[in-house]
């Protein structure tokens, strides 16, 4: 089977205006590198053969132009169906995160630096690579605020990523939710491949949670999932509690701030990366 590429180099926080615009054109592969440019990522997008591939770069130049950016250079090419699985691990290689660690593909066996804690990851199906801002953003606020005694509660886990991170930190326990079923199977895969105890993973949500039974919750989630569940995240955080959001747009900050007003959430860091914001908050005790 024939498939039609575009490639086209993207401003980062243009990305997920161009991927919601290509959706109606029933965009049917989209993949995701690094463009030689600064503050640019490189979209390699399929379509079928049948698509008006000319009215896709249409809206595509228009939406550029609506932004205020210059025209793209979009090209085009005919592509034969391939191991799709495959070519993706071709450009996943093993790579530094934080100040930490380094994460390690599971079909990669590189030498790891002597000042870094690897972390084996085989992401399959589930979020969390710990190539994207969020991840990253998340990752580096976790070293910072971590203590060895804390109890973690990881909220959408995803791959376990940032579970496994957690205890290799020194957490006494972490524990890992997700209401992905695939997501838990991917994260416990993931926990026994680095050979990760006292690391739990559930398919639920934070409604399984004791009350009072977190010191550190991580939410690395999207802003619509964080206002709706900030009632819960308070619920079972001890007192003075710490919470890390991330997935946070530039435009969605000012909710996100009157939610966790309103919920008593003080905030202590803010940090951001391309078109993501990460937030550290206190759970406030009145």
């Amino acid at each position: 089977m024939s498939w039609n590429q575009l490639t086209v180099d993207v401003p980062d926080d243009l990305i997920d205006a161009v991927v919601g615009e290509l959706s109606t054109h029933g965009v049917d592969g989209v993949w995701e590198s690094h463009s030689p440019e600064p503050a640019l990522t490189r979209l390699v997008l399929y379509f079928g053969m049948r698509c008006n591939l000319q009215l896709v770069e249409d809206d595509v130049r228009n939406l550029f132009f609506r932004a205020g950016r210059q025209s793209p250079a979009i090209s085009r090419a005919i592509v034969e169906e391939c191991d799709w699985t495959e070519e993706w691990k071709k450009s996943y290689t093993s790579f530094t995160i934080g100040d930490d660690f380094y994460v390690i593909p599971s079909w990669e066996n590189p030498a790891v630096p002597e000042d870094r804690l690897p972390i084996r990851i085989d992401p399959g199906q589930a979020f969390g690579t710990g190539t994207h801002e969020t991840t990253q953003l998340t990752m580096e606020a976790l070293e910072r605020w971590l203590e060895r005694d804390h109890i973690v509660l990881d909220v959408g886990t995803g791959s376990g990523i940032l579970a496994i991170a957690s205890r290799l930190l020194g957490a006494k326990k972490v524990f890992a939710c997700d209401i992905d079923p695939v997501a838990v199977q991917v994260a416990r895969a993931n926990i026994e491949r680095n050979s990760e105890a006292d690391v739990w993973t559930f398919c639920g949500s934070i409604d399984s949670i004791a009350t009072g039974s977190s010191h550190l919750l991580l939410g690395n989630l999207t802003a619509d999932l964080i206002t709706t569940l900030l009632p819960e995240f308070h619920r079972v955080l001890r007192p003075h509690g710490v919470i890390i959001l991330s997935g946070i747009l530039h435009d969605q900050i000012e909710e996100i701030r009157e939610c966790l007003s309103r919920f008593h959430f003080n905030v202590f860091e803010e940090q951001t990366r391309g078109e993501w914001l990460a937030l550290v908050c206190e759970k406030h005790v009145a």
